[in-house]
C-alpha cells in the first residue's frame, strides 16, 4: 500500500511505541480553526501586554531560602503605585483584582517579603509566582508594569555541570539487554520518558508511599521508579552521560488514578495523545508542582543515589498540540502563555536543586509553516518564548528539535524538498540544520544576549526501508550526512537518536533503529550502528568515505553557508 502521509512522527516509552501522523503533501496555508471569542479576546489582550511599554519596571527578583527580594522602579507620575502578586493559575491581563499588593513609596525601590505563607491549609511558595507593579482604579487594578519571574534562585547545594563530551545520544533510553551499547558507541547524552500518572497518584494505590509537599500528602509508587528510571538514570549517572526527562501528562480517561487525571488534564483539553497540565487552578498548580518538586529531588542529588536529570523537556511536539500536548484549539498565543507557565513552573522548581538545570522546549520538525490544520507554527511560538522572555525576565530555555527527514520513510534526508536555506524554511531536517544553528547563534535569541540556548535534536533518526543490503546502506548513508551536517554546527548540542531499536509500534513499515527487531531477529546490528560507533573518533573519514557514492558527492564539505 502507498504511504500518503509526508512524515511519522514517534515516541518511545519504555517499551511502548506511539505513532501518529503528520506532516501532509498538501499543507494548509491558513488555520482553519475558529476560535471561541473568550479566546480571541484573551489573545489580543496578551498581544498588547507583551508590545506595551510600561512606564514602570520590575528590574530584578531573588529567591532565597526564606525571601523574596524584588527590586524595581517607577515613573515620577504621582498615581500610588503598588506591587502585586501573580500566581501561576492567574492571568495577569485578566486580573481585576490584586488578592495581594504592597504599597511603594519610593521610586527606586527595594521590596523583601517571606517566600512561604500558609493559606487554607496550604504552605505557597512564591518561587512559582510574578510579580507587577499597577496602580489602584475604581473598577480593577491597571498593571503599570510588565510581570516578572525569579530572576535568581537559590540553590541549596552544588551538582557538577555536566557538559556534553560529544554530539551522540539515544532517545527514549531504558534499561535492556543492550545497555553496553552506551560504552560501545560512547554516548554522551539521553532522553527518557517520564509519564508523571504512572508513579504519582492524589490517592493511595497498591504500594504508594505518602509523599508530603505543601502541607498536603500526594502518593508515590516508588516500586515503579525503581524498575524504570532509577535503574537507567543510576548507570547513566555512573557514566556522566547528560539526561534530559521528558514530562508527558496522559489524558484523565488514561490514568490508572483516575482523581489525578480529572484534576491534571486541562479544562480544554478535548483530545489528542496526552494533555497541556492543567494550571488554572491552586490545587492543580499544587500538584504540579509536587510532582516536579519530587522527580527533582530525587534526581538532582549530590550522591547521585537515584541517578542524575540535568534537563526537563516540557511536553511533546508542542506545535502539533491538539495532537501531542492538547488543550483544545487555541490561537498561538493563547497557547504559548500556557505552555510558558508549565516551562516556568518546572525551571524554578528544578533550579532549587540544580543551578544548572534547563528546560527544552520541544518541537516537531516544522518551522515556519505549521504541518497540519489546527497545529500552530514552531517558528511563532519559539518568537513568542523569545518574546516572554525579554518582557517578564529571561532564563535557561533551550529547544528539543525533532529534525525527522521530510519524509521520515525516505533516509535520503538530503533531497528533502521543502527544507530549504531560508529562515523562512517550512521544515527543519537534516538538510538544512544550518538555520537552526543561525538562530542558536544570533544574539537575539541567546540567554541575556550572551549565552547560546542548549539545542537537542532529541528525537530524530533515519529509516530502512527494509534489510536489505541497499536499504541499509541507504541508511547509513542518512545518518553519515545528518552527522556531518551536526557535528560541524557549534550552535547544536547533540543528536539522541530515535529509535534505539527497530519496533513494530513505528508503524506503516518504518525501522528507525540502530538494532533490528528484538524479538525477530535479536537485536542485530545495522550497519549504521557500526557507524554511529565510528562517529568522533579517529576511524570516522575512513568509515564514512563509501558512502559518499550513496549520496552522490565528492566530499563531506556539505556544509552551507548562511
Amino acid at each position: 500500500m502507498e504511504l500518503n502521509v509526508k512524515r511519522l512522527s514517534t515516541l518511545f516509552f519504555c517499551s511502548i511505541f506511539l505513532i501518529t501522523t503528520a506532516c501532509n503533501d498538501d499543507i494548509p496555508k491558513e488555520q482553519s480553526a475558529i476560535y471561541p471569542e473568550k479566546d480571541i479576546q484573551f489573545e489580543n489582550q496578551l498581544k498588547t501586554y507583551l508590545s506595551t511599554s510600561y512606564p514602570c519596571q520590575i528590574s530584578n527578583i531573588e529567591i532565597t531560602d526564606k525571601f523574596v527580594i524584588i527590586k524595581g522602579y517607577t515613573s515620577s507620575d504621582s498615581t500610588p503605585v503598588y506591587l502585586g502578586e501573580v500566581c501561576p493559575y492567574e492571568d495577569v491581563v485578566a486580573l481585576d483584582r490584586f488578592k495581594f499588593s504592597v504599597p511603594i513609596n519610593e521610586s527606586n525601590f527595594t521590596v523583601k517579603l517571606d517566600r512561604f505563607y500558609e493559606k487554607d491549609g496550604i504552605k505557597h511558595d512564591r518561587i512559582l509566582s510574578k510579580w507587577a507593579l499597577f496602580a489602584k482604579g475604581e473598577t480593577k487594578d491597571e498593571i503599570v508594569s510588565a510581570a516578572h519571574y525569579p530572576d535568581k534562585i537559590y540553590a541549596a547545594q552544588t551538582l557538577e555541570l555536566l557538559k556534553l563530551r560529544n554530539k551522540k545520544g539515544i532517545g527514549g533510553l531504558f534499561y535492556n539487554q543492550f545497555v553496553s551499547d552506551i560504552d560501545k558507541l560512547d554516548i554522551s547524552s539521553a532522553t527518557v520518558n517520564v509519564v508523571v500518572s504512572h508513579f504519582f497518584h492524589l490517592q493511595q494505590m497498591g504500594g504508594d508511599t505518602p509523599y508530603e509537599y505543601s502541607g498536603k500528602t500526594y502518593y508515590v509508587n516508588e516500586s515503579y521508579l525503581r524498575e524504570t528510571l532509577d535503574k537507567i538514570l543510576t548507570l547513566t549517572a555512573e557514566k556522566k552521560i547528560s539526561v534530559a526527562a521528558i514530562i508527558l501528562f496522559e489524558r484523565a480517561e488514561n490514568c490508572s488514578d483516575p482523581s489525578f487525571g480529572k484534576l491534571m488534564q486541562h479544562p480544554d483539553n478535548n483530545g489528542g495523545i496526552y494533555t497541556m497540565p492543567n494550571m488554572t487552578t491552586p490545587e492543580a498548580v499544587n500538584t504540579y508542582a509536587a510532582i516536579i518538586n519530587y522527580l527533582a529531588s530525587r534526581y538532582c542529588r549530590t550522591d547521585n543515589k537515584y541517578g542524575r536529570i540535568t534537563h526537563w523537556i516540557l511536553h511533546n511536539e508542542v506545535d502539533a498540540s491538539v495532537q501531542w500536548t492538547n488543550m483544545g484549539n487555541k490561537p498561538v498565543v493563547v497557547f504559548t502563555d500556557a505552555y510558558m507557565k508549565s516551562l516556568r513552573l518546572c525551571y524554578n522548581i528544578t533550579r532549587q536543586y540544580d543551578m544548572h538545570s534547563e528546560v527544552l522546549a520541544s518541537f516537531t520538525h516544522s518551522w515556519a509553516s505549521p504541518c497540519q490544520p489546527n497545529w500552530n507554527s514552531a517558528q511563532d511560538i519559539i518568537e513568542l518564548l523569545t518574546q516572554y522572555s525579554q518582557v517578564e525576565g529571561d532564563f535557561l530555555w533551550g529547544l528539543a528539535y525533532h529534525s525527522y527527514p521530510y519524509d521520515l520513510l525516505n533516509p535520503r534526508s538530503w533531497e528533502d524538498p521543502l527544507a530549504t536555506l531560508s529562515i523562512n524554511t517550512q521544515f527543519l531536517t537534516f538538510k538544512n540544520l544550518e538555520v537552526l544553528n543561525r538562530w542558536a547563534l544570533t544574539k537575539e535569541n541567546m540567554y541575556l544576549g550572551t549565552k547560546k540556548r542548549s539545542i537537542w535534536l532529541s528525537e530524530a533518526g533515519i529509516n530502512s526501508r527494509s534489510y536489505s543490503d541497499e536499504d541499509l546502506q541507504e541508511q547509513a548513508a542518512g545518518f553519515a550526512y545528518a552527522w556531518k551536517k551536526l557535528n560541524g554546527l557549534e550552535g547544536i548540542d547533540g543528536l539522541q537518536w530515535h529509535n534505539w531499536l527497530d519496533n513494530e509500534g513505528d508503524g506503516e513499515g518504518a525501522m528507525l533503529g540502530l538494532r533490528k527487531y528484538p524479538d525477530k531477529n535479536n537485536g542485530e546490528t545495522k550497519p549504521v550502528w557500526e557507524l554511529y560507533r565510528q562517529a568522533g573518533t579517529e576511524k570516522e573519514d575512513e568509515a564514512f568515505a563509501p558512502l559518499l557514492n550513496v549520496i552522490g558527492i565528492p566530499n563531506w564539505n556539505i556544509i552551507e553557508p548562511f
